[in-house]
Order: structure tokens, then C-alpha cells, then sequence
């Protein structure tokens, strides 16, 4: 039976990346004008999801009573022995039943009302929902414990396997390529695993866990390729962990962000471990506008928070390996409080690490294996357990470099760079491994146990705690960027704390260049040489001119320029500093 529900695009999430990657560069203050004032620079219109349980008809056995998984199924029902079709044995299964379907195609857009499933395919890679490019998911689950394993699903208009609002649910040795949205999908849902699954060919994303919090959600040994992202999680979080699974030749390469547009902002609280993350970029993947835009990132985290980042191997991505920062939607929302600390980044065409500007305070780098970062000196600046990075700051060239990918993909509609490859033709996977007992008894919601030190009661990953000082920040770090007192510390500490020593800096060279050319004292040689000097020996140039060089400026006004001023910077940044970790608490 055909489900011919509308497939529920998913447009404001597809816009994560836009949101993600568009900061304002204007001034710090004009940030907090725009910020009070309510500005949208990008509009994003919520996207046209069904209401929660619309799908179900009313009566449906939505909710689970049960706390633990039965020791074996109420009864086996056999597709197509028993029933012809996945629905049809669906709609006449109870709580506890275990439905096994053997292989074969089977053009089906399966809704699952009924909690307390399990729907099991005989052979991962024979036992196929195919949607003909035409059907909306493979399976729309909104009930909760359900669990679908050892499939494949492809060619939906929509997503291959979706769960939405429940408490409960799992994939395990799934396939789902070459669909039109998401691969592998949870929305607004807790509880939760994909495990041992691939997911390809998707223009949004491979892999996707939103809208929640704590989501007490694990992503463990999965594989995501040729996607718009490998993985995104929109306002997604607490008790969240992607570990040990690789993400290759997509767009990007994992990207937890914040949006408006969705309920509970800002993502917040995702632990990100043991991952290999390489070879993204692919500009031959599918992908939506906003997917494009971060093309080349390998870890990239848009405007969360309390995030850790850790123990991860991370290759040859063409732009960023890690990066931090923040993110625009209807607020701008700072990017504070994440570690990212232990991992290898190696082989990045812009920098391994990164930290954009303008920032939270609190995100922190430490003893990563990296060659470069931007800014420079970053574990330096920012280290974790000191105070440091309460700072904030970042690189804006970062910001100004996405922004114009972002006006190059197109503002408000397909721009020079957008020319998106068809998902339909994305390559076929090869076959996957199948689960090792297609006859097995019921299995728990988590298979997988949650690493040792990386939950808690409130969700925060206990890393973070321990490699921000204990200083992990309060409801006002997790608010947009607005007329507060933790916002105005952070505006200030951008301009004295980093904006402010480049425009000194950007002076020191102006005054020499000015003077230089006014000198008659010097043949034209002469002064050729000392612009250069000026030039070539950052900070130290301008210094050896004015003292050596025989500037006519007073000593007075050259003490003020090159000593005065870059004190006043620092003693004004350390006093926010101090006034920073007021805001926090």
C-alpha cells in the first residue's frame, strides 16, 4: 500500500548552512544594533513538516508502557508470506511483534503507528524499499520503540528512514541512498541509536538528529558519504554522541548548528569523538544551496555551545578541518564553550583549526595535532584551562570568506556556484555487511552503551566542565546575541580584545607611510628601503623605523602610539575579561 502523504520538505533545516556560515562583518556594535533591532538578514521560512502524529490515524498505539524490551517477540509476521506488504503487515501487527520481511523490491511508503515494533529485513542488501522518485519516505515512524533494521532503502522524494516525535528509536544496518533529502533522519525525538548503518547520495544530509534536548541519542559506527552534509543536527543535543564512524567525500563533513527556525535553540551539549572524518568537499556530491556553502569543512560548528570535540582524525578536507563560529538566523547566536581538544588535523587547504570571528566566550583549543590555525597562535590564545579564552575573538577573513560563498551560491536563489549534481545519479554503494542473526531476539533501544564520562544530568558533556576552568557559562551564554550584559562584554572584548590591536597595528604602518612620504630628508632610495623594512618585519618594522630610522615624530607621541596605546587594549581587554566571568555565572 502506496503512502501518498506529502513528503515533508525540509527547507529551513536544508538553510542551517546559510544561517551557518553568514555572519555579519560589520563592527562589533553594528552587531548589537542589528541584534536588538530584530534584523533578519536571511530569511528562512519553517519548513512544511506534517503536525505532529497527523499521520496516524486517531486511536493508534502511539506511546510505549514498556520499560524493557520483551526476552521474545509476540509473534513473527512474515512479508510477503504472511501479508503482501510492509504496510499491510504493519497496520495488523501489535506491541512486541517482530515483522520480517525477505528480500525483494518493495514500492512502499511505510507509516508506523504502532509502538513497539521491530521491522526486520532477511538481507540488508536483497530486501529493498524503493520509492520510484516519486514515494516521500521509505518509513515514517511516529510511535515510539520502534526499531527497523537490515534494509535498504533509495530513490525517495524525501528521506530514506524517519523518526519524528517519540521517545525511543533505533536503525541498525541500514542502507539508504540517492534520496531527495535526508538519509537516515530523527526529528524532535529522544532516546535513541543509528548504528551500523550508510547513508549516501543525499542532497541534505546522510545522517540527521534535531530538535532535541537532552536528545540522550547515540550515532556509533556509521558511514556517510557522497552527501550535501555527512551529518547535521539543528538545536540538537545533551547526551548526544557521534563516535567512531566516517564521514568522506561529502560536502561537508559533520555540522551541528543553531537555528531559529526550529524549537529549542541553540544546539548545544553534542560530543564528537573517535571519528574519521576525511576527503569532504566533493563538489560532485549532491547538495541543497545551503549545504554547499561549507564545502571542503571537515568539523564544523555553527553557532552551538558546550560542545566537545575530541580524539578525532580528521584529513584532507580542502578548507577547514575544525572550525568554530557563529550563526545568523532571525538572532545571531555566538559560538561559546567548546573544547576541542586531542584531535589529528592534517592536510587542510586553509587551516586545521579554526576559530571564527566574531565569538562566545569559552571555545578552546588544546593539544590537537595540527599544522595550522586560524588565528594564528590559537592554541596559545585560546587554551584550554586558563583564562584565556574567555576572550572570545577569532579570524574575521573567515567570516568574510563564507559570507561571499554564501552571495556566491545565491542569497535568494540559485546563484553562479549552484549547480547541484542530481541526487538520483549519486553512485550505488556497495554491498553492506548484514546484521549477524536475521532470527535474533528482541534487542534493547540502546545497543550501544554510552562511553565512559560523557553524559550527565543536565546533558553537558562532563569535558567541557573540566577543560573550561569549572566555567562552563549560564542561561546568558546560551541566549541569541541581544541588550545583555554577557553580549556587551562580548562586544567589547571583539574590539579591545582583537579588533582594536589590528586597526593599531593598521596605524603604526599608516603613520610610517605618511611620514616617510613627507620626509625631504631622505633620497627616494632611502625611504624606498624603510617602507619596505616597515612591510616585511611584522610589528617589529614600524617599531625599528620610529626609533632608528630618524622619525621627526616627538618621542612623546611615539611612546603613546607604539607603548600608550597597546596598554590601554590590554588593560581595558583584561578588565572584560574579569567582567566576563561575571556573566557567565
Amino acid at each position: 500500500m502506496q503512502n501518498t502523504s506529502p513528503v515533508p520538505h525540509s527547507s529551513s533545516r536544508c538553510r542551517r548552512v546559510a544561517p551557518l556560515m553568514v555572519m555579519l562583518v560589520a563592527t562589533p556594535l553594528l552587531l548589537l544594533v542589528v541584534a536588538i533591532s530584530g534584523q533578519t538578514p536571511i530569511a528562512d521560512a519553517h519548513s512544511a513538516r506534517p503536525a505532529a502524529n497527523t499521520l496516524c490515524p486517531a486511536g493508534s498505539q502511539l506511546r510505549s508502557t514498556q520499560a524493557m524490551p520483551p526476552q521474545k517477540f509476540a509473534h513473527v509476521i512474515h512479508v510477503p508470506a504472511d501479508y503482501p506488504t510492509i504496510q499491510a503487515a504493519v497496520n495488523a501487527a501489535q506491541p512486541n511483534d517482530l515483522l520480517l520481511v525477505a528480500p525483494g523490491v518493495y514500492h512502499e511508503a511505510v507509516k508506523v503507528c504502532t509502538a513497539d515494533l521491530t521491522i526486520r529485513g532477511e538481507d540488508r542488501n536483497q530486501t529493498i524499499l524503493d520509492g520510484q522518485l516519486k514515494l516521500a519516505n521509505g518509513f515514517t515512524v511516529q510511535a515510539d520503540n520502534v526499531i527497523i533494521e537490515n534494509m535498504t532503502a533509495h530513490h525517495y522524494a524525501g528521506n530514506g528512514f524517519f523518526w519524528t516525535d517519540q521517545n525511543g528509536y533505533r536503525g541498525s544496518y541500514l542502507t539508504a541512498y540517492d534520496n531527495g533529502d535526508y538519509g537516515i533522519y530523527a526529528f524532535g525525538s529522544t532516546h535513541g541509536e543509528f548504528d551500523r548503518s550508510y547513508a549516501s547520495g543525499s542532497p541534505d544530509s546522510g545522517f540527521y538528529i534535531g530538535q532535541c534536548y537532552p536528545c540522550d541519542a547515540i550515532i556509533n559506527q556509521v558511514t556517510s558519504a557522497w552527501n550535501g552534509l555527512g551529518y547535521s543536527g539543528t538545536n540538537a543535543g545533551g547526551n548526544l554522541i557521534i563516535e567512531n564512524s566516517e564521514w568522506m567525500r561529502n560536502s561537508a563533513g559533520i555540522v551541528p548548528n543553531t537555528l531559529d527556525t526550529e524549537k529549542s535553540p541553540p544546539e548545544r551539549g553534542t560530543t564528537i569523538i573517535n571519528n574519521y572524518v576525511h576527503d569532504n568537499g566533493n563538489a560532485q556530491a549532491p547538495y541543497t544551496i545551503w549545504a554547499h556553502i561549507p564545502l571542503g569543512d571537515g568539523i564544523l560548528v555553527g553557532g552551538g555551545n558546550l560542545n566537545y570535540v575530541a580524539n578525532n582524525r580528521v584529513v584532507n578536507n580542502p578548507e577547514y578541518g575544525i572550525l568554530v563560529l557563529g550563526n545568523i538566523d532571525q538572532n545571531l547566536w555566538l559560538a561559546s564553550g567548546n573544547v576541542v581538544k586531542d584531535n589529528t588535523v592534517k592536510g587542510s587547504g586553509l587551516a586545521d583549526l579554526a576559530l571564527g570571528s566574531p565569538s562566545g566566550t569559552n571555545d578552546c583549543f588544546a593539544n590537537n595535532k595540527a599544522e595550522t590555525t586560524l588565528p594564528p597562535l590559537l592554541e596559545l590564545s585560546h587554551a584550554c584551562g586558563t583564562p584565556l579564552p574567555l576572550n572570545g575573538g577569532g579570524d574575521f577573513s573567515i567570516t568574510l570568506r563564507l559570507v561571499a560563498k554564501y552571495v556566491n551560491a545565491g542569497l535568494n536563489g540559485p546563484g553562479p556556484s549552484y549547480h547541484p549534481p542530481d541526487y538520483r545519479l549519486a553512485p550505488t554503494p556497495p554491498a553492506q555487511p548484514n546484521m549477524p542473526d536475521a532470527s535474533a531476539p528482541p534487542g534493547p533501544i540502546l545497543t550501544d552503551a554510552f562511553p565512559a564520562g560523557t553524559t550527565s544530568d543536565e546533558g553537558t558533556p562532563p569535558a567541557v566542565l573540566a577543560y573550561t576552568s569549572g566555567i562552563s557559562g549560564g542561561s546568558a551564554m546560551l541566549q541569541p546575541l541581544g541588550f545583555t550584559g554577557y553580549s556587551v562584554v562580548q562586544i567589547l572584548l571583539s574590539l579591545y580584545g582583537n579588533l582594536l590591536l589590528f586597526a593599531l597595528y593598521a596605524a603604526w604602518l599608516a603613520v610610517a607611510f605618511v611620514e616617510l612620504a613627507q620626509r625631504d630628508d631622505l633620497s627616494g632610495g632611502k625611504r624606498l628601503g624603510w617602507g619596505m623594512l616597515v612591510l616585511a618585519l611584522p610589528i617589529l618594522g614600524p617599531i625599528i623605523y620610529y626609533f632608528a630610522g630618524g622619525s621627526k615624530l616627538s618621542r612623546g607621541f611615539k611612546l603613546a602610539l607604539i607603548v600608550g596605546a597597546p596598554l590601554l587594549c590590554l588593560l581595558v581587554t583584561v578588565l572584560l575579561m574579569v567582567l566576563a566571568s561575571f556573566t557567565l555565572l
